[in-house]
């Protein structure tokens, strides 16, 4: 009875020493997605491969539209939907989109936003976002310019976002 009391002890500490190892993955960011039922955002960590900030832009932007798990992430810009022009100046990035932008809803407009510049913004060199249609700077519904947009002008709640 002694040994088995001493071989639990033993396979209690070796499972201890295991769960102590376990490491967790880091990434340099974290990717907004939409959730599966496109009412909130979901996050999914990455590891960026360029070293310029425009260039970092364009690799997360192209990630957006392809999640890793396409089950509990649907991408946050629509694969139709065309970005035409990037330009990052003084940590303003302006994103010029196709008019097909003007085809989206309320609601997947506000996710599209919030995700893009909370991804965004976590690059270096970018603090806020502008986004453009047509090269014509947004509206809202009242015609006024949208402006630049920053993470915190969007609410998040247990590190997900609510728009």
């Amino acid at each position: 009875m002694k040994k088995s009391g001493w071989m639990i002890a033993l396979l209690m500490f070796g499972c201890l020493l295991t769960v102590g190892c376990h490491k967790e993955e880091s990434y340099d960011m974290q990717i907004y997605y939409l959730n599966s039922e496109e009412t909130a955002l979901n996050t999914e960590g990455y590891n960026l491969k360029s070293d310029k900030a425009e260039g970092q832009v364009q690799e997360v932007l192209k990630k957006m539209q392809n999640p890793k798990d396409s089950v509990e992430c649907v991408p946050a810009i629509p694969t139709d939907l065309m970005i035409t022009d990037i330009r990052l100046e003084d940590g303003r990035l302006d994103l010029y989109f196709s008019e097909d932008y003007n085809i989206l809803d309320a609601a997947s407009e506000a996710l599209l936003q919030a995700a893009v510049v909370q991804t965004v913004t976590q690059i270096d060199g970018v603090e806020r976002v502008q986004f453009h249609v047509a090269d014509e700077v947004l509206k809202d519904h009242h015609g006024d310019e949208v402006g630049y947009l920053r993470s915190e002008d969007f609410v998040q709640k247990d590190r997900k976002s609510v728009v």
